[in-house]
Order: structure tokens, then C-alpha cells, then sequence
């Protein structure tokens, strides 16, 4: 896809500005190159180095079953963390080694949904540092997140993802796919009926968008798991974004609980359809939306932290863990790592109360762009079908 570049510009102009390369004034990495001669190029300057490497001692098999990634994206992740903790909480002082292991013990972590003793035992880390290795990292990733979850701004990329989105499904100006990840917890006291989704367990809830291949293009508002979903995106910076065209004219796909929503293409409801055409749209609307229950249960497989939480006292107490990990989900497909063999789609929430009211309201100016994308795109002629 054609955001990938604003994504790696991003990562090498940082690796550039904290003075890891030689010549501090060199321009950035071609994007040209191939993905290996990126990873080289960025951690070259690290590698250098003649502190031996924790990352080099480990076989595959651990990588494989306790990080689920493999050997050069883990590499990437190492040298990129390493460039920004360099300056502060791993100061000078501290082991590089011992740096490189509490990472490592981050990422197991993420995977494992825990942190157990022969994971650190292996790392040869103290259990105690460890933990705290695991808030500051994640809080390192999530703040990073808007260089690595970029929504397509310009017009070219805005086309780019649009057209894609009809080879695959025939709805034009599409650029992404909204849904909401779930992820359970154990919700404070006395707010359990706030947390309630409507799958019937406890969790907090992230907007996210996504293109045609999973990749993550905004994440934002974490918000308790009864929460309508749209009332976050009404309120969200992506949806007002879309409110005052700033991403043209162009759509979002989305679940029968945004209808109303601007910008936002629902499928037809019942009974509104009139024609075989609104019917293959659904189909088609049916098709893009459905691959959140692969992107969420891609997230989830990887990422056992996902799958239960536990106890919480806010939804932002767990957003930067939910945060990081979608940060190393779009650099996981940058660079192919092949999912889990225990992947499992994640079941699609259906639409709470509030959308049987909004459906009975009168029309609204999206059913009338959707009437119309219907008529030029899906009436199709019984001689043409």
C-alpha cells in the first residue's frame, strides 16, 4: 500500500535525529531499497556495537512460540526501542544487554498475556525489573503509534485505497474499514453495567480503521464496552476529520449501529430493500466488514494480552497496552511474520438497542448517497448477471 513509505520515513527520520548514524547529516534511507537492506541500514549503527546481543542467543523455536515474530522483524522492534529508551530510563550507565532483555521480556509479555518466570530465566532478567520494563516500553509504544497507524491523507493515497477496496468488493470511495475491538476485563466497582457489551461480557472498546490488507489507519478512543458505537465516532478526531471533508469524499465501512453516522456507508436495512441491487450490496457491504473478525482475531491470536486484561480502574489504564500492541501488528505485516497456528476469527458484535430507535428516524443524506452508489454500481441487468 502506498502508506507504507510515510510509516518507514517516519521511523528512520527518528533513528536519524537521536544521532545513531556516523554522519548525523546523511539524508534519509531510500525507500527503495528492499526490506532488508532497510533493516540493515537502521540497525547497522546498533549493531556496531560490541556488546553481545541477548537477540542472537535465542534459537528459533523460542522466538517462534514465546514472541510470535520472526528473527528480522524482532530485530527492527529491538534496534527501534532501543534508539529512543537510549537517552533516558536505559541511560548510559545501565547494561545494554540487560536492556535488550527487558524488551525482549516486554514483547514475551504481549504474547503470552503474562510474564513467567522461565521466560525471564531465559532472558536471565530480575522478574521485578521486568515488570517495570514492561510499563515504560509500553508506554514508548503507544506514544509512537501516529508514526506507525497513518491514515491515508493525501489524494493519491486516499485513491490508491479506495481502489482496492473496489477490486475486491465493487463499492466505490471506500478507504477503510471501521470497527471496534474489544478486549474483556474485570471493570471497577459498581460500573459493571457500563462495561457490558453487547456479547454479554465485560470489556473496554477501541475504534479502529483499517485497509483492504488489515493494516491499521487510525486507533483511538477507548471507551468502557456498552459504549454506542456512534457516540465514539461522532466524537472521535477521525470522525470529525470525515465531518468537514478533510479526507474528501470518500467512506467508511460500517456496522449497522453507526446508521445515521456521516461518512460512514451501513448496509441497507430490511425494510428499505426494494431491488436485487441493494441486496448484492449488502453482500458486497458484508464482505469488506466481515474482515475485522480476521484483523481483531489476527490481534488477538498474536497478542494473548488482547484476550483478557483483567482488572482495570479506567479504560485508559489499558489503552496504551492495546495501543503498542496494534503498533506491532502493522509492523508485523510490514514484514510478512506469519500469524499463530491457533488464529481465530473474532465473533462480530451485534447492533445494541439505541440503532432500532436511530432506524426509524427519516432519511438522512447517506441513505441517499448509498441509494444512488446502488443505482450506478449494482444495478446490474438480468442479460449482465
Amino acid at each position: 500500500m502506498s502508506l507504507a513509505g510515510a510509516l518507514w520515513f517516519a521511523v528512520q527520520d527518528d533513528l536519524f535525529s537521536n544521532g545513531l548514524c556516523n554522519n548525523t547529516s546523511s539524508p534519509s534511507i531510500s525507500i527503495s531499497n528492499t526490506t532488508q537492506n532497510k533493516q540493515s541500514s537502521i540497525s547497522e549503527p546498533i549493531s556496531a556495537s560490541e556488546t553481545p546481543s541477548v537477540l542472537d542467543e535465542l534459537d528459533d523455536r523460542f522466538i517462534s512460540q514465546s514472541l510470535h515474530l520472526n528473527r528480522q522483524c524482532l530485530r527492527f522492534i529491538v534496534d527501534f526501542i532501543q534508539a529512543r529508551l537510549k537517552k533516558d530510563v536505559f541511560a548510559p550507565r545501565h547494561n545494554p544487554t540487560s536492556a535488550e532483555a527487558n524488551i525482549l521480556a516486554t514483547l514475551a509479555y504481549y504474547t503470552q498475556g503474562s510474564l513467567p518466570g522461565k521466560i525471564t530465566d531465559r532472558l536471565a532478567i530480575d522478574q521485578t525489573a521486568a515488570v517495570e520494563a514492561v510499563k515504560t516500553i509500553t508506554k514508548l509504544l503507544s506514544d509512537v503509534s501516529p508514526d506507525f497507524i497513518t491514515f491515508p491523507n493525501s489524494y493519491n493515497d486516499r485513491m490508491g485505497a479506495a481502489q482496492a477496496f473496489k477490486n475486491l468488493s465493487g463499492i466505490p470511495h471506500v478507504v477503510g474499514v471501521l470497527g471496534y475491538l474489544h478486549v474483556k476485563v474485570s471493570p471497577p466497582h459498581g460500573e459493571e453495567l457500563m462495561y457490558l457489551n453487547t456479547l454479554g461480557y465485560h470489556s473496554v472498546m477501541m475504534q479502529v480503521i483499517f485497509d483492504v490488507d488489515g493494516n491499521l489507519l487510525s486507533l483511538e478512543k477507548c471507551c468502557p464496552g456498552g459504549t454506542p458505537e456512534h457516540t465514539i465516532w461522532e466524537n472521535s478526531e477521525i470522525g470529525r476529520q470525515f465531518s468537514i471533508f478533510q479526507h474528501g469524499h470518500t467512506w467508511v465501512i460500517g456496522s449497522r449501529s453507526l446508521h445515521g453516522c456521516g461518512h460512514v456507508l451501513t448496509p441497507v436495512e430490511a425494510f428499505r430493500i426494494k431491488s436485487n441491487a441493494a441486496l448484492r450490496f449488502n453482500k458486497a457491504h458484508a464482505q469488506l466488514h466481515s474482515r475485522a473478525q480476521q484483523v481483531f482475531g489476527s490481534l488477538k491470536s498474536r497478542f494473548h494480552c488482547l484476550r483478557d486484561i483483567g482488572s482495570i480502574q479506567s479504560p485508559e489504564s489499558v489503552a496504551f497496552t492495546i495501543k503498542a500492541c496494534c503498533v506491532l501488528h502493522n509492523i508485523c505485516k510490514k514484514f510478512s511474520v506469519p500469524l499463530p497456528w491457533d488464529l481465530s476469527l473474532e465473533p462480530l458484535h451485534p447492533p445494541s438497542e439505541v440503532v432500532n430507535i436511530m432506524a426509524e428516524q427519516p432519511f438522512d443524506y447517506m441513505e441517499d448517497t448509498k441509494d444512488e452508489m446502488i443505482e450506478m454500481f449494482f444495478n446490474i441487468t438480468d442479460e449482465g448477471e
